[in-house]
């Protein structure tokens, strides 16, 4: 008969599927399940196999140690903790290595916090050949605190996003691209109606309400329009920006877009090239602001050439598609966009001229429109509802992937950037 595998009532154990390389463990044959301290607590997935990840501070007292793990939910259960408190709870099952030993067992997430373990490892997971000594501590080999890597390092684990997608129009294929792209890398994409939304605007305790319920922490934030949000859109963007959200195109960067004088002022400021435009006072009373379409009947005096529409992420021009700048279709028709044939010069001053206009209004996510003139290229026209699924289609070009990159470097950016300030 083999001899009984024996535990104190602490001990030092790992997590590996959680990427959790050392814990140190309360043993309690009194509480009937594990637990494991969990914070920013989100689930994912599709409704029939859902998954959580949650964020885990392994070692007490340092809060800038942090580990971001996913784990398929088993179950939800109510809880009852030692000081008679319940609580809903996720379950998930995960694989306990222990000295030269490792079992599945069941954990469910809490947040310990104030506690001097981070888990509790409770009956359920101790079986049947092993053996508890109340008086005596790690009675199996002790680990340490050093597997996990220094602070600087630890902060820049790649733990997956909470992303909100501000948009009326789920269904809409660019939008179904952005959704596959983040769940696949991963993340969380919560889609924001912006009539279901409330703001609770508060110099201390500033809020957003979906539906009545608080929204959850959001990492980052999309918001696509045609050339612009409506006010309450754009104080609902601010706000998820205000809470710590990083958006790929700002609230006041749209609101710029929105301002089409405005807009076309700081390209030429910036001597970017834009279509000579006379504006008086009685055409603004007559809401006759210009703006890109306003070239569509004169592209003629312009030249003969290619309109060019770049898809700028980031200030990087990621495709481009060309049509005839013909004065009898709409810019927006997309039967005749084609791929873009680079033709050496032009095309590249085209782009540079696409790039730098996404830099100069602070727009992270565009569609910039270029027309050749007898002076070199023009910007017709910057819209930050470009198709996505177009370019896609016709480019062959991986915007949704793209996008979702940026959006993981800059929220983690910002995070640095937010902790670095605290500590």
């Amino acid at each position: 008969m083999s001899e009984p595998f024996l535990l104190g009532w602490e001990e030092w154990l790992a997590l590996p599927d959680l990427g959790l390389p050392a814990i140190k463990a309360k043993v309690d044959t009194g509480a009937r399940t594990s637990a494991l301290h969990a914070f920013l607590v989100e689930t994912f997935g599709p409704a029939q196999r859902p998954k959580v990840r949650f964020g885990v501070h392994p070692i007490p007292g340092r809060d800038e140690i942090e580990v971001f793990c996913i784990a398929d939910v088993l179950d939800r259960r109510e809880v009852t903790s030692s000081n008679g408190e319940s609580e809903l709870r996720y379950v998930v099952r995960t694989t306990v290595a222990m000295g030269d030993r490792s079992w599945p067992i069941e954990v469910t997430l809490a947040n310990r916090e104030a506690m001097a373990y981070r888990m509790l490892l409770g009956r359920q997971a101790i079986q049947e050949d092993m053996f508890v000594d109340a008086a005596a501590s790690f009675r199996q080999p002790k680990l340490g605190y050093r597997a996990y890597k220094a602070p600087a390092r630890a902060r820049e684990v790649q733990r997956p996003l909470s992303i909100a997608l501000l948009t009326q129009r789920p269904e809409h294929p660019s939008n179904r691209r952005i959704i596959r792209a983040a769940e696949g890398r991963g993340h969380t994409v919560h889609i924001v109606d912006r009539t279901r939304l409330s703001l609770y605007i508060d110099t201390r305790e500033p809020a957003i309400y979906l539906e009545g319920r608080p929204l959850s922490h959001l990492d980052a934030v999309i918001a696509r329009s045609g050339r612009t949000l409506n006010t309450f859109s754009l104080a609902a963007l601010r706000q998820m920006e205000i809470l710590g959200a990083w958006a790929i195109n700002s609230a006041d960067a749209m609101a710029r877009l929105a301002d089409q004088l405005a807009h076309r002022q700081t390209l030429a400021r910036a001597g970017l090239a834009v279509p000579d435009v006379a504006v008086s006072h009685t055409d603004l009373l007559k809401g006759n602001q210009p703006d890109g379409h306003v070239l569509a009947d004169n592209l003629g005096l312009l030249g003969s050439g290619s309109l060019l529409r770049f898809a700028v992420i980031g200030g990087r021009a990621i495709a481009a598609m060309e049509r005839a700048a013909s004065t009898s279709a709409s810019l927006d028709n997309a039967p005749e966009w084609q791929p873009c044939r680079d033709e050496g010069a032009a095309f590249d001053a085209a782009r540079r001229l696409a790039q730098s206009a996404a830099v100069t209004t602070g727009l992270g996510l565009v569609a910039v429109d270029t027309v050749a003139s007898r002076q070199g290229p023009i910007i017709v026209e910057m819209t930050t509802n470009l198709s996505i699924a177009q370019f896609e289609r016709i480019c062959g070009a991986t915007l949704a992937d793209a996008i979702i990159v940026l959006l993981e470097k800059e929220a983690r950016a910002k995070a640095l950037r937010i902790a670095a300030a605290q500590q």
